[in-house]
């Protein structure tokens, strides 16, 4: 991507593609502002989970870390001990890079407008203590998920926190009407949710090699047979999934790109549950399940051309919809 920009703007947007290259794609097709403060967030989130998800490092020692990055983050630089601290990760060569070089995401963060700093670094704080909160009870004191609500707890700090921060972001960059933002504000949460019900779902074997589960214990009751699980975790996901398409539907139609951004990764999800559910018979939801380029493609060019048009939309996500009902009724 060739531009004007500094030097650490630019290696935000090549660490975006390094880390994450579908969520590259889409956030680079967002207009300016917003791009830019999106790019940034998702690096914030990113480093916040990279020190969660280390498989070696004690509870004490990922709270040690989430310390030194909250601090980095109020202070604008790496504090001391930041990069002894990276060091030590156990994560993969281009997280770790991202890490390393904090100090050019944080030159490009103070940039911002003083009300987007305030956005990002409020919402990143809460993600933080709620993934310390829950490596605590789910890694430090081994225990489990009890139930939904517990489960919805966890997603809301991974995840639905990160609803909030978009759509307070779209609201200081963008022209919606008050009873329209209501409507976004009352589905930002479920955005979240939904995506990250899905990766729950899919990741269920990668989760439980790790020695964590994060499916509910109300759902994996001995003698329970294997596909009720995965009928309870898929209707609570996909009533996520219809209040995220109602959020996408309150984004101004004018707004092309941002709708676009919300709506290829619920497009996504809603296949892969689609694919998961097809599966269960060979247990599906205990392998982890990809769907093929050819509908990659389709959804890809599907959003790209229809975004603005609520009537398609609308048919084509209840369709999908409808399939999935019947799946979870058989």
């Amino acid at each position: 991507m060739k531009n004007n920009n500094s030097p650490a703007h630019d290696f935000c947007y090549q660490s975006l593609r390094k880390v994450s290259r579908s969520f590259y794609v889409n956030t680079v097709a967002l207009r300016n502002p917003i791009k830019d403060y999106v790019c940034v967030a998702y690096l914030l989130c990113r480093i916040a989970d990279t020190i969660e998800d280390d498989p070696v490092l004690s509870v004490d020692a990922k709270d040690r870390g989430f310390v030194l990055f909250k601090h980095s983050l109020s202070s604008g630089v790496p504090v001391t001990g930041w990069n002894a601290f990276v060091a030590s990760l156990h994560s993969s060569d281009d997280e770790r890079e991202l890490a390393l070089n904090f100090e050019s995401l944080l030159d490009v963060y103070a940039a911002f407008p003083a009300s987007i700093r305030a956005i990002l670094k409020k919402h990143v704080y809460i993600m933080v203590d709620g993934m310390l909160l829950y490596c605590t009870k789910l890694e430090g004191r081994r225990e489990t998920i009890e139930n939904f609500s517990q489960l919805d707890d966890y997603c809301y700090y991974v995840a639905g926190v990160v609803g909030e921060l978009l759509t307070a972001v779209f609201s200081e960059e963008m022209d919606i009407p008050p009873a329209a933002l209501a409507q976004l504000q009352k589905n930002a949460v479920a955005f979240g949710l939904a995506l990250q019900y899905v990766n729950i779902i899919n990741d269920y074997s990668t989760d439980n090699e790790r020695g964590i589960v994060f499916w509910p214990d109300s759902c994996l009751r001995d003698g329970m047979d294997v596909e009720t699980p995965l009928r309870e975790m898929s209707r609570r996901c996909l009533d996520y999934i219809v209040d995220s398409f109602e959020y996408v539907r309150y984004i101004p139609r004018k707004e092309r790109t941002v709708r676009g951004f919300c709506l290829l990764p619920l497009f996504f999800a809603v296949a892969t549950l689609k694919q998961i559910n097809k599966e269960r018979t060979a247990f599906g939801h205990r392998e982890k399940v990809k769907i093929s380029r050819k509908r990659v493609r389709f959804i890809f060019f599907f959003v790209m051309a229809f975004s603005r048009f609520d009537f398609i939309l609308d048919a084509y996500f209840r369709r999908n919809v409808a399939f999935l009902r019947k799946y979870l009724r058989a």
